[in-house]
């Protein structure tokens, strides 16, 4: 029953990301990050260290799908933001893991959760624009 449970959340996952657009990939990114770190927070606390190193190796994974969506060429100034906030993410991680503490964690939940909130609340006519402006920068 596990199993099927599972599957039928990937295939939901794979379903949402492949008929999403930017906005909402970097949304669902961001709150899939929020989720591994939370399962990380419990793995942690309950001292579980297979599922504590399969979560943060998750939540860096996640982390490096966001700084690898970063346009640099639009407001380079703000991706390189982004760009610095990602990898101190993952140097959080690392030390989640390594310190085998739930202080880490924390700390990216502070960070990361008004951006996923504020990223939720992005007006449509601004991602209309952002959108217009990616596909001029393609040549498309």
């Amino acid at each position: 029953m596990r199993a099927n449970i599972k599957r039928y959340q990937q295939v939901s996952r794979e379903s949402g990301i492949s008929t999403a657009d930017n906005h909402q990939v970097i949304f669902m990114l961001l709150q899939g990050l929020l989720d591994s770190v939370a399962v990380a927070k419990g793995c942690v606390l309950r001292k579980d260290i297979e599922g504590r190193a399969k979560a943060i190796n998750k939540s860096i994974n996640i982390t490096s799908g966001l700084i690898d969506g970063i346009n640099h060429k639009v407001h380079p100034e703000i991706g390189e933001n982004f760009d610095a906030l990602y990898r101190y993410i993952q140097l959080r991680l690392n030390d989640a893991s390594l310190e085998q503490s739930v202080e880490p964690l924390d700390e990216i939940t502070t960070l990361v959760t008004p951006i996923k909130d504020a990223w939720l609340n992005i007006p449509q006519a601004e991602k209309l624009k952002a959108e217009s402006i990616r596909t001029q920068g393609r040549g498309a």
